[in-house]
């Protein structure tokens, strides 16, 4: 190991070995940039860099000491020079530049983030400003099959929210971008949030408690989708602080990235620790949500330090965001709604008026150090942490933005909300270590996660009813995944890995009547109402793999699998009055086998691909029914159905089945992005609930089993247009039909209802301008999304209809030597529509008005100085 700067000889030294000539000759980048046939795969940015040589006959000097741990992006197609060079280094912080000599001397940038796209050169420079030299869009590189591949090379349905859509939109939660994406809904609760991608979803909120999540979600190599633990939903939400991109991948990814990756995945990648460079960021914003909202404020920092040059580097990121709430709580000046208080003795000295109900803070930040130890082996160890405080519950009963609600009772008053509250807390450390085999990457990564959430609110939302509940999860992970995958150069590739995971997640909930016992409707006299515990342990470990194989020219051949085994525990105890005194613990466990198949062909700077794939969501034991009173007959069957009384213990693993196929063009000069798919989901063995007949002919019980079958059929484009040097067009939608296929009588459920949390349709269109203004760079950018209606349970009840609406949001900057300058507006048009109606009101006795809305709304400025 290395931990001393070389001395100044001993550099000089290194310096004059690493200068490698890779080919002779009298050519130089400026005489000859004439276009050539490039065919150079993604590898170790040295051999690359050699490769290149090769190819277009040019003599590279190569600095080892600026290229050691780095990998160049997939170069391909007829392109000259200058732009295969500028394609070899972009993410790399390297430049270049023509010596005396004519040798291409590759070196250090002279700033900027190495996650943007490296297009600048001594060569090209004179022309980049000119407005007649042919625009194009910049390559994105993604690791969403778990190798380095651009994108459009990926035969899989793909978008990816890259830094510069992050800083120039002003991006920072979920909800500002998720919505727009192809295929992809995001719906907001009480509760958290849920990410639905191709319709795969049956119950939207509460998702981690009940069947469980049908998206996967990961924050660089850690799972995130459990993290705050069973009383929430899908997305614990890490803010978008010094991110490279965001990949959302539709469709089932099961061999790839396991259980819970139904409907698809997103991937949140931070930006790298630089070894070669100091820079950082500090910015600052304020807006104002207009009507019942009020002020906000942000506040980011970045910094990134090499504290050994080329060897060890350290990166740390801190961020804090204060949204103001623009729910108004009016349960005090409402007449009826007090008049309903009365009713139950004390009530109503718990209908309080109350503004900016929804406030939110969200405080994070995370460390990541980077350490080359020698040229082919890294490591790299990062430390987040972030939480989230909702004040009050952020949801509409009454017209607009009002709501009743009473406060909760003394015992669930936590931070002083007397309006209750929603808390999320995620902790976790990961390490990664690679090691570049010259074939092959061999990686292997470690994550322990910790996380929780804290819930407060009314027990019956705008009841009246004194009656309020606290309810506590928490998340603990330990996730290893070690996995080899190649980058040879011939026909055939693989990917092999090992992964393995533990989870033990504890819920608890504790219900008072918080009025004078003699008005309790649920039992005269109590007060306090139960407690309800649960324990879920879980223990998983699974192989995967992967082979390609170019059987004839441009025409590949994929085949994957991944083989699962897992073992759970479910213990549960309850006491009081509202639950009863009982306690039990269960275990059960399965093993499985996952499939995904893809044939792609290469047609120029495009492809076409056919796949199928699948996905599983794990299963889990519970309390099965007691046969001393469902089974009444003494024959094994729960009375009044076909079910066994064993079958009530075990809920079993779900899966789907995805059938694709695709397109993906890079056309004009690489001015036009295109990706389009078709596709359908067969969904089996879907959780439902199922109740027994009521006595005398049955115990009329509860339990969940698999009994539904869903089908999902779609299709989903998105398009990106440089229509000259300073005008970008943006572009996506989707049309999904998601519904079940069989009835579910047990449940009122009727083949044909269509999956909740889905709109039919959705879609995005943005357009940036970008111009200068006194010689300082500038842009302004306009972005609208649509979002079709849809249902918040599979009812299809009117009063859980939501969608329907479209979002205006503009954006502009200018930067004035470092410092950028944006203004904003967020809902331009100040719409008012429901984001999300979940089941709470499905038979309508909240009203036409329970649910959640869209942000009033917000103008704003930001500023950011980087240096």
């Amino acid at each position: 190991m290395r931990t001393t700067v070389p001395t100044p000889m001993i550099r000089g030294l290194l310096a004059a070995c690493a200068a490698v000539l890779l080919l002779s000759g009298a050519a130089t980048l400026a005489a000859d940039d004439s276009s050539k046939h490039f065919e150079i795969k993604a590898k170790p940015l040295a051999d690359a860099l050699m490769e290149f040589g090769v190819q277009s006959g040019l003599t590279v000097a190569v600095p080892t000491t600026l290229t050691a741990g780095k990998r160049s992006a997939p170069v391909r197609g007829d392109l000259s020079p200058t732009d295969a060079l500028g394609q070899l280094l972009k993410g790399s912080g390297l430049t270049f530049a023509r010596a005396a000599d004519g040798t291409i001397a590759i070196q250090a940038a002279s700033g900027g983030s190495s996650s943007s796209p490296v297009r600048m050169s001594a060569v090209e420079s004179s022309s980049e400003n000119d407005s007649t030299s042919s625009p194009h869009l910049a390559d994105i590189i993604v690791t969403a099959t778990k190798r380095e591949q651009a994108v459009e090379d990926v035969p899989a349905s793909i978008s990816v929210i890259t830094a510069e859509d992050i800083e120039k939109r002003g991006l920072v939660s979920a909800e500002d971008y998720l919505r727009g994406v192809p295929g992809v809904n995001q719906v907001s609760s009480s509760v958290g949030q849920s990410i639905i991608i191709r319709g795969i979803e049956t119950s939207p909120s509460f998702q981690a408690f009940y069947a469980g999540n049908t998206t996967a979600t990961y924050f660089g190599e850690t799972p995130t989708t459990y993290a705050a633990g069973p009383a929430t939903d899908t997305n614990i939400d890490v803010k978008l602080a010094d991110i490279e991109r965001v990949e959302v991948l539709r469709g089932p990814q099961g061999t790839t990235f396991g259980d819970a990756s139904l409907g698809g995945a997103v991937r949140t990648i931070p930006v790298a620790p630089k070894l070669d460079r100091f820079e950082g960021s500090i910015g600052a914003g304020y807006s104002v949500t207009s009507g019942t909202g009020g002020d906000n404020n942000q506040i980011q920092a970045v910094g990134n330090a090499p504290l050994i040059d080329g060897v060890l580097a350290i990166r740390a990121t801190a961020y804090r965001f204060d949204d103001a709430g623009y729910y108004r709580n009016v349960a005090g000046s409402d007449p009826a709604f007090l008049a309903r208080a009365a009713s139950y003795l004390g009530a109503q000295a718990l209908a309080v008026d109350e503004n900016r109900v929804g406030t939110r803070h969200f405080t994070g930040g995370r460390v990541a150090a980077l350490y080359q130890a020698t040229d082919k082996l890294k490591f790299t160890l990062t430390y987040l942490t972030q939480r989230i405080e909702e004040n009050g519950i952020p949801v509409s009963t009454g017209p607009g933005y009002n709501q009743t609600l009473l406060e909760v009772g003394p015992r669930h008053v936590v931070r002083g909300q007397v309006g209750g509250l929603t808390d999320n807390d995620l902790h976790f450390i990961n390490g990664v270590a690679e090691y570049e085999l010259g074939w092959a990457n061999l990686l292997a990564t470690y994550s322990r996660i910790v996380g929780g959430a804290l819930l407060a609110g009314p027990g019956n939302i705008a009841s009246a009813e004194p009656y309020s509940g606290l309810s506590s999860s928490t998340h603990g992970q330990h996730v290893s995944e070690v996995r080899l995958v190649s980058h040879l150069d011939g026909r055939w590739n693989f990917l092999a890995g090992i992964y393995a995971e533990q989870q033990n997640d504890t819920y608890a909930t504790d219900r008072t009547w918080d009025a004078p016992g003699a008005g309790d409707i649920f039992f005269p006299g109590v007060t306090a109402l139960g407690d309800y515990y649960a324990q879920r342990i879980e223990k998983q470990q699974a192989g995967f793999g992967e082979v390609s194989w170019e059987f004839v020219p441009k025409l590949t051949l994929t085949g994957g699998i991944r083989a699962y085994h897992y073992d759970r525990v479910s213990a549960t105890e309850t006491t009081g009055a509202l639950f009863g005194t009982s306690s039990g613990s269960v275990d059960g466990g399965a093993s499985g086998r996952l499939y995904r198949g893809n044939l792609s062909y290469k047609i120029g700077e495009g492809l076409v691909y056919a796949q199928f794939s699948q996905g599983f969501r794990l299963g889990r034991p519970q309390p099965g029914l007691p046969d001393s009173l469902c089974d009444l007959n003494h024959n094994g069957l729960v009375t009044g159905t076909n079910a066994t009384i064993a079958s009530t213990s075990i809920v079993d693993s779900d899966s789907v089945n995805n059938y694709e196929i695709g397109a993906k063009a890079s056309l004009l000069d690489h001015r036009v992005t295109f990706d389009t798919a078709l596709y359908r989901i067969d969904w089996t063995n879907i959780p439902v609930t199922v109740v027994a007949p009521a006595p005398p002919q049955g115990c009329g019980l509860a339990w969940t089993t698999n009994a539904g079958t869903a089908r999902s059929d779609g299709f989903e484009f998105q398009t990106n247009f440089q229509l000259m040097k300073t005008l970008r067009l943006d572009m996506g939608g989707s049309v999904i039909d998601a519904k079940l296929t069989h009835d579910v009588p047990a449940q009122g459920f009727h083949a044909g209802a269509r999956l909740p949390g889905t709109p039919k349709v959705n879609g995005n269109l943005g357009l940036q301008y970008d111009f200068h203004v006194a010689g300082h760079s500038a842009f302004l950018r306009a972005d609208t999304t649509y979002i079709g209606t849809f249902y918040g349970n599979l009812r299809e009840s009117p009063n859980t209809k939501s969608g329907g609406y479209e979002k205006v949001d503009l954006s502009s900057r200018i930067t004035v030597k470092g410092l950028d300058i944006d203004l904003f507006v967020s809902n331009l048009t100040n719409n008012d529509a429901f984001t999300f109606r979940d089941t709470v009101n499905y038979t309508g006795t909240l009203g036409q008005f329970y649910g959640y809305r869209l942000q009033p709304r917000t103008i704003g400025t930001r500023v950011n100085f980087r240096f």
